[in-house]
């Protein structure tokens, strides 16, 4: 179950309409839409503040866990969620996302759906896909391809990650991590930018990349 399904459990748990929600969360009912249906991807400022104002684990909330009975009722066992049903079925279906500039920075906006191996997308149910449009990683991965990215996967070192820094910018990059902090590197043909070397509480993983493939393999909603 990944985090839209989780916001749209709790949400309906309490009792709160769309709008409700919204009202207690200082967010637009159409900002709470597009973070249910996966069309926006929640902000780390803003899971913190679920937590905070809702009093609910943030494991909870990424799916990481499934609640006990003195949590709030998010029911992860009852029902798969859209990708783990269609991996059953041999489909595989994730959202696709693209790094695109906000007023802010960067971030992710949905393109559309994206389909991975039937075995891809049975071990690895909670992900998603985002278009690789830069050439910072063209050692590892081909321009305009699709990574397929698990948002339960804890990163280590040495593997790409799409992360959120400083909340604000949306960034896919190589990972490594020390006691405090987070280095996040690129690996282009060309002269490579410059690491970004981090607190880690700068830093929001938003997924371990798993696998790619070819960036047609996108399909209308």
């Amino acid at each position: 179950m990944d985090i839209g399904e989780n916001i749209r459990h709790l949400r309906q748990n309490l009792g709160l309409s769309q709008a409700e929600f919204a009202q207690r969360m200082d967010v637009t009912k159409e900002t709470v839409s597009r973070w249910e249906s996966g069309r926006s991807f929640i902000r780390c400022n803003n899971i913190e503040k679920i937590r905070t104002v809702f009093g609910v684990p943030v494991e909870h909330l990424l799916g990481e866990v499934a609640p006990t009975r003195q949590d709030v009722k998010l029911p992860v066992a009852d029902g798969a969620s859209r990708a783990e049903g269609k991996a059953a079925q041999g489909e595989g279906v994730f959202p696709a996302y693209k790094v695109d500039r906000s007023a802010s920075g960067t971030m992710l906006r949905y393109l559309a759906q994206a389909m991975a191996p039937a075995d891809v997308a049975q071990r690895h149910p909670a992900s998603f896909f985002v278009r690789l449009d830069s050439v910072d990683l063209a050692k590892v991965y081909p321009q305009g391809c699709l990574l397929l990215a698990d948002q339960r996967m804890r990163p280590y070192n040495g593997c790409t990650v799409v992360a959120i820094v400083d909340d604000s910018i949306t960034v896919i990059r190589r990972f490594q991590a020390g006691n405090n902090t987070v280095v996040l590197s690129t690996l282009g043909l060309k002269a490579p930018q410059p690491d970004l070397v981090l607190d880690k509480r700068r830093v929001c993983i938003l997924g371990t990349v798993v696998w790619f493939q070819a960036g047609h393999d996108v399909t209308p909603d």
